[in-house]
């Protein structure tokens, strides 16, 4: 089976997103009772949340963002804790990298929590202000980042 990416819409799949996401994202960082699993910017047109699984294992999150103007924003990336460090955030980071190119987009942006700041550097990610007023709420220490995505750049990840 291997690695997937998969548009969540089976509602299994949404359960698996939703836990791995108010874990990673908000509990594990102290934002308890404020993740809204019902968040209606959640499925709006052009955003596409993914479930990322090994061998049918749900192992992390992501939702891709897609301007219409060739950049497309990476969100609320997670990696389950026990997963951390073992080398999936990089296939994950690869396979939303091929689906943003297949939705046409050159160039992602990404609001970067400061400790995944070295895996983003590491990955190609280079520091740039993209849209300060995102910049709020769980956002609001993060720093915002972008990767070009052509099919030059396209080898730039290893797994």
């Amino acid at each position: 089976m291997g690695y997937e990416l998969i548009e969540v819409s089976d509602p299994a799949d949404w359960v698996a997103y939703h836990a791995i996401r108010r874990q990673e994202l908000f509990e594990a960082k102290g934002r308890h009772g404020i993740y809204d699993p019902n968040y209606p910017g959640e499925r709006l047109r052009g955003m596409y949340p993914y479930l990322f699984k090994l061998d049918g294992l749900p192992l992390g999150t992501t939702r891709l963002d897609i301007r219409g103007d060739g950049t497309a924003i990476v969100r609320m990336v997670a990696i389950t804790s026990p997963e951390q460090r073992k080398g999936h955030g990089r296939v994950l980071a690869r396979m939303v990298e091929e689906r943003a190119r297949s939705f046409g987009a050159a160039t992602l942006f990404v609001n970067a929590a400061p400790t995944a700041l070295g895996f983003y550097e590491a990955t190609g990610w280079h520091r740039h202000v993209w849209d300060a007023a995102e910049l709020i709420g769980i956002a609001s220490n993060c720093i915002q980042m972008r990767k070009p995505v052509d099919h030059h750049t396209a080898t730039g990840l290893q797994g």
